[in-house]
């Protein structure tokens, strides 16, 4: 097999794993937000304290196991 034929038969496999490329690297920016968005919702309780704190930062949380979560599935089926 030249290099030339290797090129060619690579090529139709180049748009499939570029787009899985960005979207791991998309949901691996997401995770750093929602660990960003964790951090800055327990500073904030920390200074506001509510009857409502607890639930804020269990959103928070949850925001993050779920961010966590796809970019594994991301990572494992894409």
């Amino acid at each position: 097999m030249s290099i030339e034929e290797f090129i060619l038969s690579i090529i139709p496999l180049l748009p499939a794993f570029l787009v899985k490329v960005i979207a791991v690297t998309l949901f691996f920016l997401h995770f750093i937000f929602s660990i960003v968005v964790t951090r800055q919702t327990k500073l904030m309780l920390s200074v506001v304290e509510a009857q409502i704190s607890p639930l804020i930062y269990a959103i928070s949380l949850i925001h993050f196991a779920s961010s966590l979560f796809v970019l594994i599935w991301a990572i494992l089926f894409l």
